[in-house]
């Protein structure tokens, strides 16, 4: 993802069915750029991808390793070890990509280059039990459900009953 992706990702975020977990939804796109340029722009180490289908930019996928998001790790403490473990957050934005398998393709495509990139044990994700759609990308990807409940996060996007997903290095 580049800078001139922001105003893009900014109307991704707006859509109502990727606000309705994206909690966190900036203003403006200068809101966009204070919370993802840092990330863009290597001062924060989380990384963010556009995810493009012939051509056509229609989401967002990011990685990070969960010990370089101290706020959040605690929120695993008895559920899993996340100390060598990364993380990922993902989005189809533009509306008719929805329901196409874009989401399962993008999840199978990155998992391989998330484990290339870092010597993780494993990838963790957190998804809304409501997010019926999310969930059911991802265990079509080859991750397990191995948690349901509340957790104990700082994050707007873990309010309510959540499941918690694993897949590990092959």
């Amino acid at each position: 993802m580049a800078r001139d992706d922001l105003p893009l990702l900014f109307e991704w975020l707006r859509q109502p069915y990727v606000a309705a977990w994206w909690r966190d939804v900036p203003a403006d796109v200068d809101a966009v750029l204070a919370e993802y340029g840092p990330c863009i722009d290597g001062e924060d180490p989380t990384e963010l991808f556009v995810v493009a289908v012939d051509g056509r930019s229609v989401g967002m996928i990011q990685r990070y390793l969960i010990a370089d998001e101290p706020a959040w790790w605690p929120a695993f403490d008895g559920i899993i070890d996340v100390s060598n473990a990364a993380g990922i957050d993902y989005l189809i934005g533009e509306p008719d990509a929805v329901g196409q398998g874009v989401g399962s393709a993008m999840i199978a495509a990155f998992v391989p280059l998330v484990f290339a990139w870092r010597p993780v044990d494993s990838i963790v994700v957190t998804v809304q039990q409501a997010n019926a759609a999310s969930w059911r990308i991802l265990e079509k990807s080859g991750f397990r459900r191995i948690w349901s409940g509340e957790l104990d996060s700082p994050d707007p996007s873990d309010v309510g009953p959540e499941y918690v997903y694993v897949v590990n290095r092959p």
